[in-house]
């Protein structure tokens, strides 16, 4: 027992010599290496690190914070404990493999100093090889676990010294690695498994109060894909106490996400930094709730861009040839500042297929194609397809709908809060329409079909009926179309966009414009519009001969 005692102590002697030693052979301007203690455990055949430190130089953080450094950002990491579990002994003496069972690594901090410039599109990236590690010390690798305690990860803005972003610690354990040689001293690095894997995620945003969870990632290296299983974005407090504390009527996302898979994901572009490519991504379970208060103001500075404009802008590449979304539900909901009660839209069974997602120039030739189905407040079908053109000398997008068979009541948890009709009665036969638009203007034709329309107005503030406007209204509107002459009308789609409103704001605003045209006794048909036209030419004409 005595020898094994010393044999510990000169054993660790040893290692820490050889540890010091290759520190001092390190020389970097920029940054600073440090461990503070190494001990070898020769009954559990450990190798334990305290103290781990790589620290930019002050002269180097300097630089970063008057950007003469050259660099946008330095690294900083601490580790309390790195220790090695189960390093065979026998085989790395006899046959110089290095096998060891679990590497622990407990309280990495990792903070990220940066100085708000943008990297320089320019900046050469060193490609990093995982088919051809060079190593000349050893005949072969191989780690079995990793487990990380307590991963604090924190953004900070060295010139104003305020931290960005910071997470609560985070706990994991993901499969090991290995080294197969390849060719002489050169390996690549493989799986222990068939699939690496990770599990119970869970990071706190406490700047934006929320939480993210991720109960499991596997990625199958055979099959080239990755899944993700039972994904949570959810907020840290109630929604209406998240709403209240925002200047604006942001949203508030209440997120979970049964299942995504990503179909050949290109790792390497990715270690690389080359972009993202892969063949598709299914997402499927999605249950999304969105919260507003829109008895906030607006931010009218926002100016929001369309899914086009933010592909056609962005710098990475990316290509996804589909994106898929099933068995799905989305719940919107407002707080309205002169109503007593929200405003919802439900969408159930709501499917999403999204094809040609690229910042590529070559690829942007095609459109991005959209095209949803759902079941509309969980009683009727609504199909919506777009075609947003993706080249750089194309602004105009088209966007075309059809509702479903369905009784008018159905959608009062929309109607009476946002426009403060309660439908008494009234069957939709279909409503059909098609629009174009660009980043200011949308216009189009709608075919609303239906009947027996009837419906109270109801007072702000309250569900009280307004006997007067809901008398005027029942006299004045269109009840059916088509009419009692069985013509049908084709109401007009127009809508000015407001510019610091987002994309789905500026469809139902154009949608929204076509229902009431196809109600309304004065609404815009198009008839109407053809007759005006009409006018318009024929009173030119007759100015042209006057003048002749």
């Amino acid at each position: 027992m005595l020898i094994l005692i010393i044999s510990n102590f000169v054993i660790s002697g040893i290692i820490s010599d050889k540890v010091v030693e290759m520190l001092q052979r390190q020389h970097n301007e920029t940054f600073h290496i440090s461990i503070g203690k190494t001990k070898f455990g020769l009954f559990d055949r450990s190798l334990v690190f305290n103290g781990i430190y790589l620290s930019p130089t002050d002269s180097s953080m300097l630089k970063l914070q008057k950007k003469t450094l050259g660099k946008n950002s330095l690294p900083k990491l601490s580790v309390s404990r790195i220790k090695l579990k189960g390093i065979h002994l026998a085989s790395l003496l006899f046959s110089k493999d290095l096998i060891i069972n679990r590497l622990i690594i407990d309280d990495p901090l990792y903070q990220h100093f940066s100085n708000g410039e943008e990297p320089p599109s320019d900046q050469p990236h060193k490609p990093i090889r995982l088919d051809s590690i060079s190593l000349k010390e050893l005949n072969g690798f191989q780690l079995d676990v990793i487990e990380v305690s307590n991963l604090k990860i924190q953004m900070i803005d060295i010139v104003t010294d305020e931290i960005t972003f910071e997470n609560k610690p985070l706990n994991f354990e993901v499969t090991g690695m290995k080294l197969e040689e390849v060719s002489e001293n050169i390996f690549k690095l493989s799986p222990v498994k068939e699939s690496f894997d990770i599990s119970s995620i869970n990071v706190e945003f406490p700047n934006v109060k929320y939480n993210f969870s991720i109960e499991a990632l596997q990625y199958f290296y055979e099959l080239n894909q990755i899944h993700i299983s039972n994904i949570a974005y959810k907020p840290l407090v109630n929604k209406l106490t998240l709403a209240n504390s925002y200047t604006y009527n942001s949203e508030v996302y209440d997120l979970s996400i049964k299942d995504i898979i990503l179909y050949n994901l290109d790792l390497d572009k990715v270690i690389q930094k080359k972009g993202l490519f892969m063949d598709s991504i299914q997402i499927s379970g999605v249950n999304a709730e969105i919260y507003k208060d829109k008895s906030k103001p607006f931010d009218l500075s926002r100016r929001p861009k369309f899914p086009q404009q933010l592909l056609k802008q962005m710098k990475t590449p990316v290509l996804i040839p589909k994106i898929s979304i099933k068995d799905s539900d989305l719940k919107y909901e407002e707080n309205l500042e002169d109503r007593d009660i929200d405003m919802i839209v439900t969408m159930n069974n709501l499917k999403v297929n999204i094809f040609n997602v690229t910042s590529i120039e070559e690829n942007r030739k095609a459109p991005l194609k959209i095209d949803i189905s759902t079941s509309f407040m969980g009683k009727s079908i609504l199909n919506m397809d777009m075609i947003l053109p993706l080249a750089d000398d194309q602004q105009t997008f088209f966007f075309s709908g059809y509702l479903g068979p369905s009784k008018m009541y159905y959608y009062d948890k929309a109607i009476i809060p946002a426009l403060g009709l309660k439908i008494l009665k009234g069957d939709i036969e279909s409503l059909s329409f098609m629009a174009s638009a660009d980043n200011f203007n949308s216009s189009g034709t709608m075919k609303f079909v239906y009947h027996d329309l009837e419906a109270e107005v109801l007072k702000n503030k309250n569900n009280d009926k307004n006997k007067f406007l809901s008398w005027s209204v029942n006299n004045l509107i269109h009840k059916s179309n088509p009419g009692q002459n069985g013509e049908l009308r084709e109401g007009v789609m127009n809508f000015e966009r407001t510019e610091y409103k987002g994309f789905w704001n500026y469809i139902w605003k154009t949608v929204q414009s076509g229902i009431v045209n196809s109600i309304a006794p004065f609404g815009k048909t198009a008839d109407k519009v053809e007759a005006k036209k009409t006018r318009q030419l024929k009173r030119e004409e007759r100015k042209k001969k006057r003048s002749e």
